[in-house]
């Protein structure tokens, strides 16, 4: 499988926006189970210029974003969440989500972090994501990254300790899921 690894293009926003949109599906089906339309309320909030992009055949089929302490991958529109989601449901998906998507990170400008990775369901488990993320961290180019995970997304948790990550720290959700955090230090990349 030729896949190639590169920063993303502001004018593939709205792909990105599909990418999150399906790969997170179950915790947007709160506000729309359509996933087409959660991608078009997530897409004026892609700042492309924080994500990476895995490409086959010319298609993205994976995403991920590096956030730092200067700026996150994704913010919230309230204006597109209310055109998509309605009204009501476009309010509380601002207020759920601007916690989670803009809450500024207190790492040090050396520390990545890791949010939205996410490959398409046609093309999941073929070991994309691990290649996205490996060739992402290099290019990015931070000493550190950090990133957080629910824990009982096993796929997720078995292909960041498989790329060297290790758990430092989880805090319980009030859903009943269990929040991991995880780190790398680039130093110990296998």
């Amino acid at each position: 499988m030729n896949i190639i690894i590169r920063p993303a293009r502001e004018e593939e926003q709205s792909e990105i926006a599909l990418c999150i949109a399906e790969g997170f599906e179950q915790d947007f089906s709160f506000f729309r189970k359509n996933i087409d339309v959660v991608a078009k309320a997530l897409e004026p909030g892609i700042r492309s210029e924080r994500f990476y992009v895995a490409l086959y055949n010319g298609n993205i089929v994976g995403i991920a974003g590096i956030s730092d302490c200067t700026g996150r991958a994704v913010y919230t529109n309230w204006s597109s969440y209310r055109k998509c989601f309605g009204l009501i449901m476009g309010t509380i998906a601002k207020l759920v989500l601007k916690k989670e998507f803009e809450m500024p990170l207190s790492y040090p400008v050396t520390t990545g972090f890791i949010e939205f990775v996410a490959t398409r369901k046609t093309i999941r488990r073929s070991g994309i994501a691990s290649m996205l993320l490996q060739e992402s961290m290099r290019k990015a180019g931070y000493k550190e990254y950090i990133l957080d995970v629910i824990e009982e997304n096993h796929p997720a948790v078995n292909c960041y300790r498989k790329l060297g990550f290790i758990g430092f720290k989880k805090t319980k959700k009030k859903n009943g899921y269990t929040k991991l955090f995880m780190k790398l230090n680039m130093q110990n990349m296998p």
